[in-house]
This record gives C-alpha cells, structure tokens and sequence, in this order.
C-alpha cells in the first residue's frame, strides 16, 4: 500500500566521476553509452502506511503480479537510516529500453585566464510503446567552479558538482541535449 514514484535516470558519467582536489584538465573526452537507471521514491509518512524511523540496511522490492497474485522481486538496494516524513529513494535497476549517448563535441583550456570550456552532447532515446519523463544527470567533475552556457534544455543545479536536465520523450522519441560548461579556477 505505499504510494511511490517511478523516476528515470539517465547518467552517462555515473561510474566514471570522481571528485578532485585541483582542477581536471587532461581531455579525457569521456564518452558513455548506458541506460537509464530506474528508481522508486516514496514519503517515509504516516499518510503512505509508514512514518516510521527505516533503518539503514538492505531493502527488497516485490510486486504483486496481477496474473496469478503472487509477489514477485523486481529488486533491492540499500538505503541509510531514514527518519519519518523524509524520501526514500531506492535503485531498481536499468531500464533496457531507455538508453543514451554522452559525448564530448569540442575542448579547450586556457591556463593564462585559468578556465576550461567543453561542450558535451546527449543523445536520449526512448524505445518504450509509452511516453516517458526522464531526467539527464551530469557531474561537473573537472572543478568546483563552473557555468553552463548554451543549454539547450534548461538545467537544474542539484549540487555543487551536478545538475539535472528533466525532459519528457514521446513512444519512440530519439532527443539531443546540448551545452557548453565553464570551469575557472
């Protein structure tokens, strides 16, 4: 009886993003094909059967099967110790019809004025029958310090190091997102 979301992660740099204690400046040109993550997120409430302290620890996802009514396990993970009233977010798994491109398109650094400019490219395709909402994560792992300039979806910072990228593909849908980060230093 608990109420959650299905949300859909693309994160081409997820395995591959380390923070450093001085700027990146190898060009690395990373380039990653994955698919997206899904993941379920609910409220730790009263009003969704719970608000309760979760411990922290391993949790098992099953799902009633409507054909024959039994649970089936469709994944787990492992959450930290989570107080009421607060969200849960749990990795499922991937999705195997969502899948992605991440591609570095152009590079260049400027030791004089201490600033690198890289501009990336995102090729998102939905092979589902359904129209989805996904959302493109990137980290901005080369420096603290950074601008993105010339989105071509518009982002949203979600900490100092990433920002979110939330669109919406039709059935069958192939879409681009582009951008150029700043890193000073």
């Amino acid at each position: 009886g608990i109420q959650c979301d299905r949300v859909l992660v693309y994160d081409g740099l997820s395995d591959q993003a380390t923070e450093s204690d001085y700027p990146l400046v190898e060009n690395t040109g990373v380039r990653a094909a994955t698919h997206a993550k899904v993941y379920l997120r609910f409220v730790n409430s009263e009003a969704n059967h719970l608000g309760m302290p979760l411990p922290g620890g391993r949790i098992r996802l099953n799902k009633l099967d409507p054909a024959d009514q039994t649970m089936e396990f469709i994944g787990e993970d492992v959450i930290s110790h989570t107080p009421r009233d607060e969200t849960v977010t749990i990795l499922a798994g991937r999705s195997f019809d969502v899948v992605g491109d991440r591609k570095q398109t152009a590079y260049a650094i400027d030791t004089e004025k201490r600033t690198i400019t890289e501009t990336i490219e995102l090729s998102l395709r939905n092979r589902k029958k359904t129209p989805i909402e996904l959302i493109a994560r990137e980290h901005m792992y080369r420096w603290l310090t950074w601008s993105i300039e010339n989105p071509s979806v518009k982002p949203n910072k979600v900490s100092g190091q990433v920002a979110e990228f939330p669109v919406k593909l039709e059935a069958g849908q192939e879409l681009t997102i582009t951008y150029t980060v700043k890193y000073t230093w």
